[in-house]
């Protein structure tokens, strides 16, 4: 069974660029593309990046992972961070997610020394490998505990035009969108940018980092993500990007990612020297009502996370899960496998949400 080391996702041997291939490219986080980005820009310095596969045809699968040491325990976690939206197994639609697991946790479990845990990150708890990553981490004699991890904010927008989508709004964000609307066109002072490719690329990446700068938002954990992830979204024709200038200065910025139908509300800033403005709220409107007319997707999300404010926008919600593994076959992976084991009973006793899986 194949494992790849810190593979070059950008030039992918065959039987890995077969897997990507094979899998159904519904998510841009599924992409080689996404991948490189988060092994090159998104992961601490010295991490392993680990590819294990099952190449045969009915049960050709791939985990995509990277080596941690939290604790001082060995162990391995998705190749996800806190970028990436979803995350998922690597798969076909006819796979036989059964016998892929046993084959590539056998190859995991078989390693030396050993590792102490495994943790899959921001899955789709209702998707089949959901429930066949949970039962062949069982069968492997790991201890597992399956914990909610992020919620997405999300509407259904097939033929749904933006008129429709407003009268649907609750009245108070209507009318703080209308009122300040009338205010800032009454200024003059606005003006604004739309970018969707690699044209001015440079441009847009400085004046959204300008304006991140002068946010409320943290500094980034990894500076060079983002602008590269704009980069590469525009050569991939997937970049949304609008920008706002008051009086000609970057002001509020909104990042986008649409992809097979699907528009991603993935970062968004503005500065926060000019609150009272509310400039989110036009942006976000302008940015819906464009994707709306020009780009007819079928759904719209806001994303990661369950801030109050994404319910105003969206009224849907769906949630991503993750599973930790641990391995009593070690004293700390026994160590950290009793402590989830008393943490699931206490929450149990206390009427607390317990994932059904484990």
């Amino acid at each position: 069974m194949p494992v790849y080391r810190n593979p070059d996702f950008r030039c992918l041997p065959a039987g890995l660029a077969y897997l990507f291939d094979a899998a159904v490219e519904d998510s841009f986080f599924t992409l080689p593309a996404w991948y490189d980005l988060v092994a090159r820009h998104g992961v601490p310095a010295g991490s392993e990046i680990r590819v294990y596969t099952d190449e045969r045809p009915g049960s050709a699968m791939a985990l995509l992972l990277r080596s941690t040491a939290p604790k001082g325990g060995r162990c391995l976690t998705s190749l996800a961070n806190a970028y990436s939206v979803e995350h998922g197994i690597i798969s076909g639609a006819e796979t036989d997610l059964d016998a892929g697991f046993a084959t590539i946790l056998s190859e995991i479990l078989s390693e030396r020394p050993r590792w102490d845990g495994l943790g899959l990150a921001e899955l789709e708890p209702l998707d089949p490998s959901y429930r066949a990553a949970a039962r062949s981490l069982r069968r492997a004699g790991l201890l597992i505990a399956c914990a909610f991890a992020s919620g997405t904010w999300y509407q259904e927008t097939t033929a749904l035009s933006f008129a429709d989508y407003v009268a649907a709004r609750p009245s108070e964000l209507r009318n703080t969108w209308r009122r300040k609307q009338r205010r800032v066109d009454r200024s003059g002072r606005l003006s604004k940018a739309f970018f969707a490719d690699a044209a001015r690329i440079d441009q847009a990446i400085a004046d959204y980092q300008t304006i991140y700068a002068a946010s409320w938002k943290p500094a980034e954990s990894f500076p060079e993500f983002i602008p590269a992830l704009i980069r590469v979204a525009a050569e991939l024709g997937a970049l949304r990007l609008g920008i706002y200038y008051i009086d000609g200065a970057p002001a509020a910025a909104q990042f986008w990612i649409l992809w097979r139908g699907r528009a991603v509300i993935y970062k968004l800033a503005h500065d926060k020297r000019l609150d009272d403005l509310s400039l989110g709220t036009l942006l976000t409107m302008e940015m819906i009502e464009r994707v709306l007319a020009d780009d007819h997707p079928g759904e719209i999300t806001l994303g990661r996370g369950d801030d109050p404010y994404k319910k105003l926008w969206l009224p849907k919600r769906r949630e991503r899960w993750g599973i930790y593994a641990a391995n009593p076959r070690t004293w700390r992976g026994l160590g950290f496998g009793l402590k989830r084991e008393a943490g699931k009973l206490y929450h149990r006793m206390w009427g607390e949400r317990v994932s059904p899986f484990g």
